[in-house]
């Protein structure tokens, strides 16, 4: 198993106190939860610790647990020894963070970096009764071996026994206890031996001890001591208690002192008995609905829980600000309450109650079934039902003085006003009179609410009309049905700023004749509003469907000057799940009498809150990351970043908050860095899950809140790595980068040569056209065209000489024999034209021809020459022939220079000038405008699939180079 990852926040020592289980409460007004198999729970937990990081850890029949407030997770020893009993006996929660173990036999183990394994120093003999740590650091291992104490000290790295030589004497077993001055503490039936701080040597206590005795220091530095005589202080003053028998083999007494003074003894054969102080005398009380009669151990945590081991599992026992209301039935009105009252009323099943915080249980005042409206003073009241009204008048003490009944029709809900006078609703108003409902309005909609006002009259909730207000001079609607935003009005209370009108989807405050709407779907805990109640220290508290809540008055008004604005709120009661009623038409079930205390009417019965004792959990939770695999695979959460194979595709972290009072409502929020980015609201989940993430490194955070939303910001963290596959690894995107590079220039050079082909082939075609032309041209019209003339001459031959008409014919023929003459010189030529040409040669005869002899020129060649085809060199001429007019016509040069350069790759014709040179505008627009010179040599170079090139020359004139690819410039071979 991996060594858990820890971060916590200061732990117990950084964070705030917790809370103490207040003495004033009976164990039965404490919040208790039991868990058993069922739940996972070991069996027979006779040993408890809780470390720093927060975790319980539980000694069991089944051998050591570890526990977060959710799970059991049982720790199995590294090496498994037959000799080793499984039943736990003793735990240490040391110093330094290493869990101590005790077994019934098979000695002692340790459990550390996430190993539990053997540390017996010696041979062991015998079970472990105890392990402890004095002051000083040394542990101290208490054994019980055919019925004498072997007793061993570790302290240092070193162990030392204890026998006679150094102080023992013969006695029963008995517990060890070291105590906050460096005592050491050693009972030995009847006798008490003590071991003074950096003492070597027991000393014998005036004291005596008797049988199944155990040993517990309060916070104030007094011992207690439990044991067959009764429970009572170490040093034989003040009060002592009787104590139960304890007849259970091979259990014994386990006390402990927790922080408000109660004293708690397991062990006994009447079960978990808490000691408090009532005035000068202990008085113990025993506890309820545990997992088990027989308990076995004690703890008190951080939080100021205190857990019990039973035989059949693990109870807990946490401080609540709740407490609901021993023996009330469950309320089925809301409540009558006055300032001045230290009692409130309600109506249940079987008539009206009274209660009180002083009251142990509710008193039934009135015996009525089926009452279903309740309203008025605790002095004046009004009670409906199905059999009829009653008007009740009580006396100072809350007891029923008088009952008169009051004649009409049924109503559904009622009120008193400021004068005394009542008043029912149904279909109408109605107003007692005289032991009658008299008319008091007019019908129009069922009034399903009526409420006192400050003054006179009444504020009233109307189906289908909506809040109004009745008065002696009439009735004014203050809110009407259409513009309600809250649903069906439930309850309404008076406070400061205005009417704050409950509803089931929401809360509105009704002030200066203007209204301001929260809904519940911005604020889900303002949902089924039953009641509302603002205290003199600012708060208002509210029930309904979504709990119990309070919250500061000014944190309300400013949600309602602008909604959506975060209202920070605490809930009460949650961890009972408590509740507002349900399936009601108005409901008053927050009433506060003259002590302060508030009652609530709960879906779980009457509970009252002493707002003055609110607890509320301060500690901040550790966060405890306990577990990473991938894909199935468990990774070691200690040391360095975890490194991780490739292609995982699913990775899940366990984690935890050890707040152990409301672990249920501990609220998590986690992000991953490097991955998803931002924070994830976990809620209550205790898993992340992880799918396809890339190659890289990573950082998993973690932070969580108590049951009353104390964070621990710092958290717990995770580093791991995820190596690439070979195909996700940098060289690979290098290789995948050359081989794209190396295809589009494969694809770059087959378009190339795709292009020049077509080029070259285009070349071709027009060779074989004139050579077909020149062909044509000699076979057939010359032919023809000499066929005709021998023809004529056969025919001239046959007029008489000297006739006018024989010399027309024969000069006509001396003209066609000279046409004839000049076409095959023409057709030769063409034919010469075909032949592949020496390019300096050309262009020399061409720069001849066309320059003058005022301008001087040259012609450079280099390379190796080499012959161009013939309708190349053509095209390349006429480029040639353009760039010399233009530097003779425009550039006014006086020296002109042609270059010429063979490549193995092409062939560059360079026409250098001397002139004024080209402008800038006609070289950035690619020509003049109207002049199609410089467009037509880009066109031919185009066709050749060459480049064209128009630069200033480094005489200052113009410089035009022509490039044109070798395969289709040279003769192929």
């Amino acid at each position: 198993m991996g060594r858990l990852f820890l971060v916590a926040l200061g732990l117990c020592l950084a964070s705030g106190p917790g809370n103490a289980l207040s003495s004033d409460r009976s164990l039965d007004q404490l919040h208790h939860t039991a868990w058993t198999l069922r739940d996972g729970a070991p069996g027979n937990i006779r040993a408890l610790a809780q470390t720093k990081n927060g975790f319980l850890w539980l000694g069991s029949s089944t051998g050591l647990y570890r526990f977060d407030g959710i799970r059991f997770h049982r720790i199995v020893p590294e090496h498994d020894d037959p000799k080793r009993s499984l039943q736990v006996t003793a735990l240490l929660a040391a110093n330094n963070g290493e869990i101590w173990v005790g077994y019934d036999f098979g000695g002692i183990a340790v459990y550390r970096n996430g190993h539990l394994r053997a540390a017996n120093p010696w041979p062991p003999k015998g079970g472990v009764a105890s392990i402890v740590q004095a002051r000083d650091g040394a542990i101290w291992i208490a054994s019980e071996a055919r019925g004498a104490m072997q007793l061993a000290r570790y302290q240092a790295g070193h162990w030392t026994r204890f026998d006679s030589k150094k102080g023992l004497v013969d006695g029963l077993m008995g517990p060890v206890l070291p105590v906050s001055d460096g005592t050491v503490y050693v009972a030995l039936p009847p006798a008490l031996l003590r071991l003074a701080p950096s003492g070597s040597y027991f000393q014998r206590d005036m004291g005596t001890v008797g049988s199944f005795a155990a040993f517990a220091e309060g916070r104030d530095g007094v011992v207690w001591l439990a044991d067959d005589s009764g429970l009572r202080r170490l040093d034989r003053t003040g009060v002592q208690a009787r104590l139960a028998h304890l007849g259970t083999p091979y259990v014994t007494r386990h006390i402990l002192v927790d922080r408000d003074s109660g004293i708690w003894v397991t062990g006994q054969d009447d079960g978990l008995v808490r000691y408090r102080y009532s005035g000068e005398k202990l008085v113990g009380e025993t506890a309820t609905g545990m997992s088990a009669k027989l308990s076995l151990s004690v703890l008190e945590d951080r939080e100021g829980n205190v857990w019990v081991g039973t035989a059949s599992g693990l109870d807990r026992f946490a401080p609540t600000t709740m407490v609901l209301a021993k023996d009330a039935p469950a309320p089925v009105t809301g409540f009558v309450s006055g300032p001045a009252s230290p009692h409130v009323f309600f109506a249940g099943p079987a008539g009206v109650y009274r209660i009180g915080r002083g009251d142990t249980v509710a008193r039934l005042i009135f015996s009525k079934k089926n009452i279903g409206v309740l309203c008025g003073s605790p002095d004046r009241m009004l009670a409906i039902s199905l059999e009829g009204a009653f008007l009740l008048e009580l006396k100072g003490n809350g007891a029923l003085k008088r009952v008169r009944e009051v004649n009409g029709p049924l109503s559904v809900t009622c009120a008193q006003d400021a004068e005394g006078n009542f008043w029912t609703g149904m279909d109408r108003l109605y107003r007692v009179e005289n032991g009658l409902l008299t008319e008091a309005g007019k019908p129009g909609g069922t009034i399903t609410m009526l409420r006192q006002a400050p003054k006179d009259g009444l504020f009233a909730a109307r189906s289908r009309v909506g809040l109004l207000e009745f008065k002696a001079l009439g009735t004014r609607i203050l809110v009407p049905s259409a513009s309600l935003a809250i649903g069906s009005i439930t309850t309404l209370a008076q406070v400061r700023e205005g009417l704050l009108v409950g509803g089931q989807k929401g809360l509105a405050l009704v002030s200066k004749d203007r209204v301001f709407q929260l809904s519940e779907r911005d604020y889900p805990f303002l949902a089924g509003m039953t009641g509302i109640l603002r205290t003199p220290d600012g708060w208002i508290w509210m029930i309904g469907s979504s709990g119990i809540v309070r919250v500061k008055t000014q944190a309300l008004a400013q949600a309602f000057r602008k909604p959506g604005t975060p209202v920070p709120f605490q809930r009460i009661g949650e961890d009972s799940d408590y509740r507002g009623r349900s399936n009601i038409f108005e409901a008053n079930d927050i009433a506060r009498d003259s002590s302060g205390t508030l009652w609530f009417a709960t879906d779980g019965g009457v509970a009252w809150v002493d707002p003055s004792s609110i607890v509320r959990n301060r500690v901040v939770p550790p966060v405890a990351i306990l577990s990473m695999s991938a894909d199935g695979t468990k990774y070691p959460l200690s040391g360095a970043p975890r490194h991780l194979t490739p292609n995982v595709g699913r990775i899940e972290i366990q984690y935890t908050a050890l707040s152990l009072t409301d672990a249920t409502a501990n609220r998590f929020r986690y992000r991953l860095i490097g991955g998803q980015g931002g924070w994830y609201e976990a809620g209550p989940e205790r898993q992340a899950l992880f799918t396809n993430l890339g190659p890289g490194p990573y950082e998993f955070q973690v932070v969580a809140a108590n049951n009353a939303g104390i964070w621990n910001s710092e958290g717990a963290k995770l580093r791991f790595i995820i190596a690439p596959a070979f195909y996700q690894a940098l060289w690979f995107y290098f290789v995948c980068a050359a081989i794209v590079l190396a295809l589009a220039w494969f694809l770059y050079r087959r378009r190339l040569s795709i292009i020049t082909e077509r080029a070259r082939s285009r070349v071709e075609a027009q060779l074989a056209e004139r050579e077909r032309i020149a062909r044509e041209l000699h076979d057939t019209l010359l032919q023809g065209f000499q066929g005709l003339m021998l023809r004529f001459q056969t025919v001239v031959e046959l007029l008489p000489r000297g006739e006018r008409s024989r010399l027309e014919m024969e000069s006509a023929l001396d003209r066609a024999e000279s046409m004839l003459i000049e076409g095959r010189d023409r057709v030769h030529s063409i034919r010469q034209d075909l032949r592949p040409v020496e390019l300096s040669d050309r262009l020399s005869v061409l720069a001849d021809d066309m320059l003058p002899s005022s301008i001087e020129w040259r012609l450079e060649t280099f390379g190796t020459p080499r012959l161009v085809c013939a309708p190349v060199a053509e095209e390349i001429a006429s480029i040639v022939r353009e760039a010399l007019s233009n530097a003779v016509r425009h550039a006014k040069a006086a020296s002109i220079v042609l270059l010429v350069r063979y490549r193995t790759t092409h062939v560059m014709v360079v026409v250098e000038d001397d002139g004024v040179g080209m402008p800038l505008e006609i070289l950035a627009a690619g020509g003049r405008e109207g002049h199609y010179g410089l467009i037509g040599m880009r066109e031919r170079a185009g066709r050749l699939s060459g480049s064209l090139n128009i630069s200033v020359s480094s005489n200052g004139g113009t410089a035009i180079s022509l490039t044109i690819p070798a395969n289709i410039a040279y003769e192929s071979k």
